[in-house]
């Protein structure tokens, strides 16, 4: 092996969008051993871990206790000997320990950003993914020595040479009539809650529409007996006024079979975006879900019920305030209004197009009303079509792993001596 790349991550969304197409392209151009460090995230699912072990890409595991422990005590993890050539390379979670595992290694930083770039004085370069931001963190007087864009990895991330008519096939649906996909997310939290109230949509849509074809998809971060619980579990449908369910296995695949008779097909995590291709709508929960329909061009409606906001994870003094005795949860209710408030577009093509381009539905409505929004874009192929060439025009081209790992080549340290921060103000424009 010529380099160690360390790569700082967390949750299911930025392993899935961000680092497996950076691993993809790693093995493919750059002789290197891969170390993904994940860190401690309120949004984990347990199975990041699991789910990398899985890639036919031979890439190391840090658990987030593991990484703690190397950055706290310097204790090398097992197995792990670091070489004399590397670079740290952020892809999700706290920049902080991203920080930190660059100077306990000596090995140069890289963040991949899409908004802010912060820690400038331990960072070597920022891989901005798109020219918007480029130009706003120029205009903050950030070093331009330390910018480099290299494009939305997501773009990346999905698999987009798909035939929907043989998709339909392989998953046993009808080659005609209108599909509609659910994704309730990869986070235990937006799984439990959103399960229920999209199937009590489907409920409702198919009693209007027998010959709709429903499917929901089932995230590799997600065990099966997870999806069992949120439809089983009464606590969480009587917050958003979900369907009760069953999850019952026929021939090759599971259903989900609502109390009012919806049937919706379960496509498992290996078949995940001929499941994506297939939709003509899909109802959706912000994150990265909406990144991938979008590459796809498949509209979207975008839900965020606030029913009960204060169940939502949290990061930073948001979430610590939640568990304060008595008054936490009010606070927690009231910071989480305040931030939707701060940030009205949830979709990430709506944030990178800078406006409303794919419909989003935020606060505590009814599940009759979220089922009428649904049920009006299913009806208007020409709204449908607009949004799929609004979606395509914000999400960019490809090529965003393979810049990425361009960057990488250009900075690997040639020793594991420390590398002195750089000086964020030398180069600053006068």
């Amino acid at each position: 092996m010529d380099a160690e790349i360390l790569i700082v991550s967390n949750g299911p969304g930025e392993l899935a969008s961000w680092v497996r197409p950076v691993v993809r392209a790693l093995r493919e151009t750059l002789p290197c051993r891969v170390t993904v460090a994940l860190v401690p995230c309120p949004y984990a699912s347990g199975h990041e871990a699991a789910t990398i072990a899985g890639w036919p890409e031979p890439v190391t595991v840090w658990a987030p206790e593991t990484t703690l422990r190397y950055l706290l005590t310097g204790r090398a993890p097992a197995g792990f000997a670091p070489l004399e050539r590397g670079a740290v390379l952020f892809l999700g979670g706290d920049q902080l320990f991203a920080v930190l595992l660059s100077l306990r290694s000596g090995y140069p930083l890289l963040t991949y950003v899409e908004e802010a770039a912060r820690w400038r004085a331990f960072t070597k370069r920022y891989l901005v993914n798109s020219r918007n931001t480029l130009l706003k963190l120029r205009h903050r007087r950030s070093n331009p020595n330390q910018l480099r864009l290299v494009g939305n990895l997501m773009v990346d991330a999905v698999q987009t040479r798909i035939d929907p008519i043989q998709a339909r096939r392989v998953l046993g649906l009808r080659p005609d009539g209108l599909v509609l996909g659910l994704l309730p997310g990869s986070k235990p939290f937006k799984v439990h809650h959103m399960t229920p109230l999209f199937l009590r949509v489907a409920e409702i849509l198919q009693r209007q529409d027998p010959t709709l074809q429903v499917v929901l998809h089932r995230s590799p971060f997600t065990p099966r007996e997870q999806l069992v619980e949120a439809v089983e579990n009464p606590r969480y449908r009587q917050i958003t006024g979900g369907a009760a369910g069953r999850l019952e296995r026929e021939g090759t695949y599971d259903w989900l079979v609502s109390a009012g008779g919806a049937r919706v097909l379960v496509v498992p995590p290996d078949l995940h975006y001929e499941g994506l291709a297939i939709a003509d709508l899909a109802l959706t929960v912000p994150g990265t879900n909406t990144a991938e329909l979008a590459v796809l061009g498949v509209p979207m409606l975008v839900a965020l019920p606030l029913h009960k906001p204060e169940e939502i994870p949290l990061d930073g003094l948001v979430g610590r305030i939640g568990g304060i005795p008595l008054l936490g949860r009010w606070l927690k209710r009231a910071l989480a209004h305040q931030v939707t408030r701060r940030k009205p577009l949830l979709a990430l093509p709506n944030q990178r197009a800078g406006r409303l381009i794919t419909p989003e539905l935020i606060g505590a409505f009814a599940p009759e009303t979220l089922a009428e929004e649904t049920g009006r874009l299913l009806a208007d192929a020409f709204e449908r079509r607009d949004i799929k060439l609004r979606l395509h025009e914000a999400m960019g081209g490809s090529g965003a792993a393979a810049a990425v790992v361009e960057a990488l080549r250009e900075v690997i340290a040639p020793s594991r001596s420390r590398q002195v921060p750089e000086d964020p103000a030398a180069s600053q424009p006068q």
